[in-house]
């Protein structure tokens, strides 16, 4: 028959509960720390996700509406006004008529006109029809997209010194993917100077960083998203 020991536990046991404690409670700590973290950096990307989402569906549904001319006047495109707020277009451009509803097509910006109160004059009741052209531009030193809205000046979208997230397309002067892409009617991607009139697809892509750093990398966290256009009113 086995005797209880009568002292309590020696020093030795002691000691070995405690680290073993320790060690648990690190373990626990660490846990929870990571955690976390991954909780916040998974909030991060969400935020950039969604401010990115609503610029893409936004940049989507405007430049699919290019060209759009209810009474098929050709004429209409010689209205589009010309303003110098308007980056790559100015205010002594001329309109092409032979670019219809896509004064400007670039890597990094695009000018789209419609006449949506079909009355073929582009953007002469600002009031009425205050969305018959549009610009949207990416200026890659202050890492935002701006949309300029009849001659309204430019209002950032996304990135730079808004809330959100900054836009990465073009680092230290190397551009990574254009924020513009064109394609033909054999969905052959177009070299620049892009020829507007063969228009058919747009591809816009956005590289963009989280606006806070990642809590593991210490850096932000860079992501890719891209919708596809397909003009069909410019085609036709």
């Amino acid at each position: 028959m086995m005797k209880m020991r009568k002292n309590g536990f020696t020093i030795i046991e002691v000691m070995i509960a405690m680290v073993i404690g320790l060690v648990i409670m690190v373990a626990v700590y660490g846990f929870m720390s990571l955690v976390q973290k991954n909780s916040s950096n998974v909030d991060r990307k969400i935020v950039t996700f969604q401010d990115t989402r609503t610029v893409l569906d936004l940049m989507a549904t405007e430049i699919r509406m290019a060209s759009y001319n209810p009474n098929h006047n050709i004429t209409n495109w010689n209205t589009v006004p010309a303003c110098a707020s308007m980056a790559g277009w100015g205010g002594s451009a001329v309109p092409v008529t032979a670019n219809r509803g896509i004064q400007v097509a670039d890597a990094n910006n695009i000018l789209i006109a419609m006449d949506l109160d079909g009355n073929a004059t582009i953007g002469d009741q600002p009031a009425t029809s205050p969305n018959e052209y549009i610009m949207y531009s990416y200026d890659a030193v202050n890492a935002d997209i701006t949309r300029n809205v009849s001659c309204g000046g430019n209002s950032v979208i996304l990135g730079g010194a808004a809330p959100g997230s900054n836009v990465r397309n073009t680092v230290g002067g190397v551009t990574i993917v254009p924020l513009f892409q064109y394609y033909d009617n054999t969905n052959t991607l177009m070299p620049a100077p892009i020829n507007i009139p063969a228009i058919r697809r747009i591809l816009i892509t956005i590289i963009a960083d989280t606006a806070d750093i990642d809590l593991n990398t210490k850096q932000p966290k860079r992501m890719v998203y891209s919708t596809s256009v397909i003009v069909r009113n410019h085609a036709f």
